[in-house]
């Protein structure tokens, strides 16, 4: 067994690598993992993201698996008269941005939002749409400029804890969905994105739930440099006691009874073979790739196809956890 100890990032307290020397997304790049014995959290070593490897997923996201659907979610979000509706139906993070607004402010639209990490927009977009008054920000000013240019003036391009300094009490609420799982502290993150928010506003963020997988399993989660993180529900509400706050998790038993969870735990094995890892120079592995004729079969008339096949079969093993967590904090 492995003993080499680390201190965990998150809360200070000793963490166990459980892997050397994984694959990760970028070929001849390798990671360890390490798990927390107090807050549970798995996180890789070294622990730093690398910006221009967005770039080169964005650049070619029509055909990386796992991510092609993002560009499939924002061509569909135009064509439908109530996209926020149709992407809660399509998959559970933003079933749980929606229920969470609903939860968080009843009969109440009339809200500004921030959402961080917008990417591609369509959720900003699908908000929008809904009701309520949403900015999307990013750090990328090409995926800012090309949403500006599907759908509208809703977004800003952004450090974040730049625009924190400038914009402090200012929204009702911040939303980042799996994107707490993508940077180097999230702590650090956390407090930025709390100081945004006005007295008593919302802080909503999903990402990969780690308590859903059984135990022992070392990562299911994107390989790294994409995702620094998995966390579990214990990683939260002892990161936000350390702030002197309570997080309230969203019951998933409403979405998982109606619609499937395809959420299923992988040996670490079959995680490094089934990799759709980049090559060296950005370029998708010729392999791995899903080309453009395939990706049209299995276009955006097949997800709304696919919601309606889940809500009229239902779920007959519904759970109050799925595959992504959600969590509401208060400021």
């Amino acid at each position: 067994m492995n003993t080499e100890i680390k201190s965990c990032p998150l809360c200070n307290v000793d963490a166990i690598c459980k892997y050397k020397n994984m694959l990760g997304y970028i070929e001849n790049s390798k990671f360890d993992i390490y798990e927390c014995t107090n807050c549970n959290a798995s996180f890789v070593n070294p622990l730093s993201s690398d910006e221009s490897i967005y770039n080169h997923i964005y650049r070619q996201v029509e055909i990386i698996p796992g991510y092609m659907r993002y560009h499939r979610f924002a061509e569909l979000v135009k064509k439908v008269k109530n996209p926020l509706d149709i992407l809660s139906n399509l998959e559970n993070t933003y079933w749980a941005v929606r229920e969470s607004l609903r939860k968080s402010f009843p009969n109440k639209k009339d809200i500004s939002i921030l959402e961080i990490g917008s990417g591609l927009g369509y959720l900003t977009y699908s908000l929008n749409k809904a009701g309520y008054k949403t900015i999307g920000l990013d750090l990328s000013k090409e995926a800012v400029e090309k949403a500006k240019k599907r759908y509208g003036n809703f977004y800003e391009a952004g450090d974040l804890f730049v625009v924190a300094r400038t914009k402090t009490n200012l929204y009702d609420c911040v939303i980042m969905t799996e994107l707490i799982e993508h940077v180097e502290n999230p702590k650090a993150f956390i407090e930025a994105s709390l100081s945004l928010l006005k007295d008593g506003g919302k802080l909503i963020i999903t990402t990969p739930n780690k308590t859903k997988s059984k135990k022992g399993i070392i990562w299911q989660s994107d390989v790294p440099p994409v995702h620094l993180w998995w966390f579990a529900e214990e990683s939260f509400i002892k990161l936000f006691e350390s702030l002197g706050k309570t997080c309230e998790f969203i019951d998933f038993t409403p979405y998982t009874t109606k619609l499937f969870d395809y959420g299923s735990d992988s040996s670490i094995e079959q995680i490094q073979a089934s990799l759709p890892r980049l090559l060296a120079n950005g370029d998708v592995d010729p392999k791995k790739a899903v080309y453009s004729l395939k990706s049209k079969i299995l276009g955006v008339r097949l997800h709304s196809l696919l919601a309606y096949i889940k809500l009229r079969l239902g779920n007959k093993n519904p759970s109050a956890r799925s595959s992504s967590m959600s969590l509401i904090v208060t400021k």
